[in-house]
Parts: C-alpha cells; structure tokens; sequence
C-alpha cells in the first residue's frame, strides 16, 4: 500500500518512520523544507517530496497515486489541506489542530466517496478514543472530564512542558475560545478559563483549565 504523509514536522515524521516499519507500506512524506526531508530519508526507505502544502494544486498532484494519506501539518494549513484531499478522493487520517469545523465538509466527502478520520492526535484523538472505550464498559456514562498535559521526563523551570508538535499550535491551543459541553449543551468559553487544580500521585499538583480539544467529540 502507497501511503503518504503531509508534513515532515514534530509529529509527521514520526509518522512516517512507524509506517515504514511495516513493509507493506511503501511511505512518502512530504514537506517545505528540504533539510527535514534529507534528515528523515537519509537512513531509512522513506521517500520524500519538496512540496508546497499550501497550495492544493500541488497536493493533489502528490496524493493522486497513492492509496491513502495522513495528514500531518500546522492547523492554520489544515482545513484547506483536508478539503484538498477530499476533492481529490483519497481517504485521509488527518491529526491538524484546525480551527475549522471539519464537519462542513462531509456531504463533499459522501460525494467523493471519501473516509476522512479527523482530530486523530493526542487530544483531540487518543483522548477521545480512551473515553469511548471507558464508556463502552459503563452501564451509563453521565459526565466525562479530560485532562491533558505535556508533561516531559525531566521537567526543567520554568514551563516543566515539553513541546512535542507544532509550536505555533500550542500557541493557538492556549488563545483559542474553547469548547465544550455544560448540562448537555455546546458552549463557548475563553481558554485558559475556569483555572483549577489538580493533584496527581507521583507528580504533585498541576494547574488544569479549558482548551478547545473536545473538536469532534462534541457531536
């Protein structure tokens, strides 16, 4: 199976290496910038594309032979890389931290008989997948809170963060108008709102507050 990877960044090209592990895949990543496509292919059987990411003209050039796509870019080129894909009829696994709603484009895909699995991340993505899973194993599930955290191995003054994707997206995530769902209805807050804390054994207490990584869970 040809598979290729839009985006050669934090995440991508991890992406990428974990695919081609699997020799049933032949793995193309794409990307901008040269110097981490030469990284990334140096040593392993990777091939990589010098690609404008932001132009859908090219996207669908470099998607059109290949069986499907994962898209793995900054989420301000995430939507109209999405819709890109879907125009061309490639099936996408797409983890952008867009601020769009990707759901507008869902009768484009039934159109072009398109699967596109979105907010396949850490949260939104591995989160969701963890609390349907709990959910299947409950009677009944009232309420659901999700707590998320860059937390590196050695945590270093004066973030004790670890940046592991897009910096520019943890920027966005941190002034984005979260959403959410309060008393069975869609509401918008400020990020960074309704501040609490919260004591965790082994690692001692954190701060927690809104950010918008429900996305999809929220239908």
């Amino acid at each position: 199976m040809k598979a290729i990877v839009l985006g050669c960044g934090l995440v991508g090209g991890v992406i990428a290496k974990d695919l081609a592990k699997d020799k049933d895949f032949q793995v193309t990543v794409a990307d901008i910038d040269e110097g981490k496509l030469d990284k990334l292919t140096k040593e392993t059987r990777i091939r990589g594309i010098k690609a404008d990411l932001s132009n859908s003209s090219d996207i669908k050039k470099i998607v059109a032979e290949q069986d499907i796509v994962i898209g793995a870019v900054p989420g301000f080129l995430g939507f109209d890389m999405l819709r890109s894909i879907i125009e061309a009829g490639k099936n996408i696994v797409d983890i952008s931290f867009m601020p769009e709603d990707t759901l507008s484009l869902n009768e484009l895909a039934k159109k072009k008989g398109v699967t596109a699995v979105v907010d396949m991340g850490v949260a939104p993505g591995m989160s969701h997948m963890i609390v349907g899973y709990v959910d299947s194993l409950m009677d009944e599930t009232k309420s659901a809170t999700i707590l998320v955290g860059g937390l590196p191995v050695i945590r270093e003054w004066p973030y004790e963060y670890k940046i592991a994707w897009s910096p520019k997206d943890v920027i966005e995530e941190y002034i984005r108008p979260a959403r959410l769902i309060e008393c069975g209805k869609i509401v918008e807050k400020p990020a960074l709102s309704d501040l609490e804390l919260v004591d965790l054994p082994q690692i001692g207490t954190l701060e927690a507050f809104n950010t918008d990584g429900l996305r999809s869970l929220l239908y």
